[in-house]
């Protein structure tokens, strides 16, 4: 039987979100990928979460998806970033057994009675009356459905790059989608791009010297993205990270071998990440700075080979040995895998609505690399929206739009349907206009009524949110009534150096035994009270305010160096112009608008 309810391609993080959700939703689902024994693969670093990724991830968490708990139940190391500044830019990162987290994500896909698998390459497009009836598979099978995700990755016409050397792939051992393109192109009239991202050689740990290196260890205790986890999965300590750098040779080196760049050669046509350059593009770039950190990260439980993060390059092999044998602690370090670049085509997502659906087709979405975005985190939240959508038109009822003000999913769907992209999309705090109430801690707070009204949380994780928010508004009376030392322990809570361990750490009262995770985000939500209703109450700017062109050339705060670039080149005269400039976030729009009035009220306007 080959008519589906949802028909989800490509199982990587995005197809594996999009599968779930759909499952979750009732519909009968199917995910094609080209190999079933890499489904959940990390291509790049071994790693879930990180500043604004970890916040998509809680998000997912929040709304019954699988990315939190396939990190949790594959951790290695966790630690929360940021802590040293407010709740707002905190997150979690974990640092994962790319093998387990591989192996569990089949193993999760295979749990659901409603989900089946099926390897094969997509190769072509039935589409009648702007509605896609169904997709030709390379042994000719037709695969039917009411609705269709589209999560290709990097392996649409992927070509691999080290050195003058090229292989079609849409990574290293794994083969590309190479007919899918001109269907996508001129079957479906959608506008494609190129674009290109790589790794790093994998350096085999027993050649490493770890003297030499600096180690980052993990927190004890540990947090987690699911609420369900209670520990790491094996017994003993976590695996430390290590730091080292680069050095004035590292950068000789790379200088006298960039005509052997396929980046710098003009081989390379596809654009990469501003924000994970490779290690040529820093030396290039950045000439005036002596070195650059690589970071040293176990790539499994007991595995030799670890990931150099940092040192990405597509350079040849033998400069890649030289520039490895320059850095402190890896002078002996074999290379088990040499690094590489890959380009791919993806699709200019302002031709998406804000379900990520093909505005001009019924029931096509697309999510993930696809789309222009880079990272693993941008691509399961994605899977995420497209997934609920596609269920949602497959049953008849109405699409869930994220709104920007509500999620970082929200931010993420909106910037690229509305402004597109001209380079790899990543996620940053920054571009949350709202970031103070869009924090990791509160997710769920935000996500799960909506998870729950769209049937996609299960009733263990339903029924533990709305004990959690009970107990919440019953903490909340509590505190509200209690006086400690003649003043309310609400207004203490809300100083910036009093915690709510602090305030309560020898009480009797239940709100003790909270989980830690409970306890920050209770704290949070009354430290940002003030603060947000500040924000939502401030009055608003002249959509003709002018904008004195010595502002533009200041490194505003708030202000990304992306966007920073995006406003000088336009030159906007006023506020509104600058509003209207393609590419700028309103996250952007919203510093630009501070930095205005505090103009303004310095000059007496």
């Amino acid at each position: 039987m080959n008519s589906w309810d949802v028909v989800v391609v490509g199982g990587g993080h995005s197809g594996i979100e999009a599968a779930l959700a759909s499952c979750r939703m009732g519909l009968r689902t199917l995910l094609i990928t080209l190999n079933l024994d890499m489904i959940g693969q990390m291509s790049c670093n071994p790693s879930v979460g990180g500043i604004g990724k970890g916040h998509i991830v809680a998000e997912i968490e929040a709304m019954g998806g699988g990315m939190g708990r396939l990190a949790d139940q594959s951790g290695l190391q966790f630690r929360m970033l940021n802590t040293r500044k407010g709740y707002a830019v905190q997150a979690l990162r974990v640092q994962t057994d790319r093998y387990r987290y591989r192996d569990l994500a089949r193993r999760l896909l295979e749990s659901y009675p409603g989900l089946s698998l099926r390897q094969g390459e997509v190769v072509g497009v039935e589409v009648i009356g702007g509605k896609v009836q169904s997709l030709l598979l390379h042994d000719e099978t037709r695969i039917s459905g009411k609705s269709f995700v589209l999560t290709t990755g990097t392996f649409l016409s992927g070509i691999l790059h080290q050195g003058f050397s090229t292989l079609e792939g849409g990574r290293s051992g794994d083969r590309a989608s190479k007919r899918l393109s001109r269907p996508l192109s001129e079957d479906l009239g959608l506008q494609l791009g190129r674009l290109k991202t790589g790794t790093p050689p994998r350096l085999s740990g027993k050649t490493i010297d770890w003297a030499k290196l600096t180690i980052q260890p993990g927190d004890d205790p540990p947090s987690f993205f699911s609420g369900k986890t209670t520990g790491i999965f094996y017994e003993g300590a976590q695996i430390p990270c290590h730091l080292t750098r680069t050095t004035a040779q590292t950068s000789e080196i790379i200088r006298n071998n960039l005509d052997r760049s396929p980046l710098y050669s003009g081989k390379i046509r596809g654009i990469g990440p501003r924000y994970c350059p490779s290690i040529e593009d820093k030396i290039v770039k950045f000439p005036d700075r002596d070195s650059h950190h690589i970071f040293i990260e176990p790539e499994g439980l007991g595995i030799d080979e670890v990931y150099p993060n940092g040192i990405s390059t597509s350079l040849p092999v033998d400069v890649q040995e030289q520039i490895v044998a320059s850095i402190p602690g890896l002078e002996r370090a074999a290379i088990m895998r040499p690094g590489y670049a890959v380009e791919y085509d993806f699709v200019f997502p302002d031709q998406l609505d804000h379900g990520l659906k093909v505005q001009h087709l019924e029931n096509l979405f697309l999510a993930g690399q696809i789309n222009g975005t880079t990272g693993y985190e941008e691509a399961a939240g994605q899977g995420l929206v497209a997934g609920i959508n596609a269920a949602a038109y497959a049953r008849g009822s109405s699409f869930w739009y994220p709104d920007r003000s509500l999620s970082y999913l929200g931010v993420m769907v909106d910037d690229l349907v509305t402004q597109g992209i001209d380079e790899p999309y990543r996620m940053f705090t920054s571009r949350a206009e709202n970031r103070l109430s869009l924090r990791y801690h509160n997710a769920d707070m935000r996500l799960s009524p909506v998870a729950i009204e769209l049937g996609l949380l299960g009733e263990d994780q339903k029924e533990g949110f709305l004990q959690k928010m009970e107990e919440f508004s019953a903490g909340r009376g509590e505190i509200s009534r209690k006086v400690i030392d003649g003043k309310k322990a609400i207004d203490q809570l809300k100083r910036p150096e009093m915690s709510f361990d602090d305030l309560f750490s020898e009480d009797s009262s239940a709100l003790c035994s909270w989980p830690i995770s409970w306890k920050i985000a209770f704290e949070s939500e009354v430290k940002y009270e003030g603060y947000i209703q500040i924000h939502d109450s401030r009055s608003p700017l002249a959509a003709e305010t002018i904008i004195p062109p010595s502002i533009l050339q200041e490194d505003v705060p708030g202000i990304s160096t992306e966007m920073m670039v995006r406003l000088r080149k336009a030159n906007p005269r006023t506020f509104s112009d600058a509003s209207q400039v393609k590419g700028v976030s309103p996250g952007a729009l919203e510093a630009l608008r501070m930095r205005l009035k505090r103009q303004k009220s310095v000059h007496g306007g």
